[in-house]
């Protein structure tokens, strides 16, 4: 996470938590237990905790509507997922429930649950003003624009240079030949941050590229909750002894799933390009390969986030394209790592396609001066790429 995505996080905690009134209305819930403690016997009590829990759960309802999956997992890994847990509402029910004989000790859960939170949003304010005096901001983007991250696992690349230039290499194809497709010119992303904990490349793209790329990973994401459902089945069955035609009628239907979205996904990305049939057929191919790649790098734990931001006065299919990337953008949700891969195998690049696919474009010709320094004097040699 970079320091402009920390940034960005603690606000958002700040903000939402400042909307929901979530933890003014925790602290009221802790003090109608505390009254029904000291005074067991006034009937007005019992009605206070049951106003105070109604409006505990309405404030609690902002957060399963605000957080999206990839939010959720940060503030899991700053320590607040149970502050921020959708479901907080109903643990705290269950815990009034189950002692309602003993409400002290519901009391005591919710006197914790408030002091721990109170003290979490504490941290996070003063880490947030501490960034602000650093000046450390959170990154924006314009109106009207959206940008996509790329966070690769380490385990991807090995922590090795040259995998990890490839993974580079296979987002800037990706995004080249989705931009072809659907703009008629090949897509040029500009990398706007650059993180190294997880690697996170960040970039500014196009508006269709970015929606068509959402789109896609929407897409997989959705078959994949059905193939997990296989992959279950046929490890249950596995596992009681049965073998033969039943397992493999179930593998061969998660690679018939995996085939179809690939299909669907290249066809949705070509559906209304304009070029020659020769040059579709080529982009065709590599498209089918990009996302069979994409699919299979998140299988093994690739993330891509996005973010939109629609603009007043602008064009309405524009508006319509930022509309649907800020909306997938909260609903997208990244499987847990594969324990064993099926697209991929480990390290597996598909070599050769960057060098040798070959493009209808125009042909350019790069010269590069090279200085080797003699014991004499020195020698200037050029040579002449084509790209």
């Amino acid at each position: 996470m970079t320091a402009q995505k920390l940034y960005g996080m603690l606000k958002f905690l700040e903000t939402l938590d400042k909307k929901s009134e979530l933890q003014s209305k925790l602290e009221a819930v802790k003090n109608a237990l505390t009254n029904i403690v000291n005074q067991p016997a006034q009937p007005a009590n019992q009605s206070a905790l049951a106003t105070a829990l109604a409006e505990f759960d309405k404030a609690a309802a902002l957060l399963r509507d605000s957080i999206n999956p990839s939010q959720f997992a940060a503030i899991e890994a700053m320590g607040g997922a149970e502050f921020f847990d959708p479901n907080i509402a109903q643990q705290l029910r269950a815990s009034v429930q189950q002692n309602a004989m003993t409400p002290s000790v519901a009391r005591d859960f919710v006197q914790e649950l408030a002091k721990r939170r109170s003290e979490f949003l504490a941290t996070v304010h003063s880490a947030r003003q501490s960034l602000e005096e650093l000046g450390i901001t959170e990154s924006t983007i314009e109106p009207g624009s959206a940008d996509i991250a790329f966070l690769i696992p380490r385990d991807i690349f090995d922590n090795q240079l040259a995998p990890f230039a490839k993974e580079l290499t296979f987002i800037s194809r990706l995004l080249e030949h989705f931009g072809e497709a659907l703009t008629g010119e090949p897509e040029q992303a500009e990398l706007e941050q650059l993180s190294s904990s997880i690697p996170t490349i960040a970039l500014v793209a196009s508006v269709p590229v970015i929606s068509a790329v959402g789109v896609v990973v929407h897409k997989f994401l959705e078959a994949w909750e059905k193939i997990e459902k296989i992959r279950k089945i046929r490890a249950e069955i596995t596992e009681i002894g049965m073998k033969g035609t039943a397992v493999e009628e179930l593998t061969e239907q998660i690679t018939t799933t995996v085939d179809e979205v690939v299909e669907e996904s290249t066809g949705l990305v070509l559906a209304h390009y304009q070029g020659s049939p020769d040059r579709r057929n080529e982009l065709a191919n590599a498209i089918h390969r990009d996302t069979r790649r994409l699919f299979g790098q998140i299988e093994r734990g690739l993330k891509v986030e996005f973010r939109a931001r629609p603009q007043k006065d602008g064009e309405a299919e524009a508006q319509k394209a930022l509309t649907s990337i800020s909306d997938l953008s909260r609903v997208i949700k990244f499987p847990e790592v594969a324990p064993e891969p099926m697209l991929l195998k480990s390290g597996e690049v598909i070599e050769g396609d960057i060098q040798t696919f070959k493009q209808s474009r125009k042909t350019t010709t790069h010269k590069t001066t090279t200085v080797k320094k003699g014991t004499r004097k020195d020698e200037v040699s050029t040579e002449e790429t084509k790209v």
